[in-house]
């Protein structure tokens, strides 16, 4: 998990260009925790909210971000561009 923060961190302290999102603060938590290699279950857990509150926020992220699978929000995360 530490190892994984340090990849994201890396990318963007390279100055990368990043694009502006429009996750909300709860929606990049979910996101962190996939980023972080966390199961729905194991995101509900640490954020205290039901896996069909989680299931939803995920919905909502891919919506946003134009994207159709975990691994893709994984590599727009890591690439900064969230």
């Amino acid at each position: 998990r530490q190892r994984q923060m340090c990849i994201r961190d890396s990318f963007n302290d390279r100055g990368q260009k990043q694009q502006e999102s429009n996750l909300t603060n709860r929606e990049q938590d979910i996101v962190n925790g996939l980023v972080d290699g966390l199961s729905y279950k194991l995101i509900a857990d640490r954020l205290d909210i039901s896996i069909d509150t989680v299931r939803a926020h995920i919905r909502n992220i891919y919506k946003k971000l134009h994207v159709n699978s975990k691994a893709e929000v994984i590599a727009k995360s890591l690439r900064g561009e969230l």
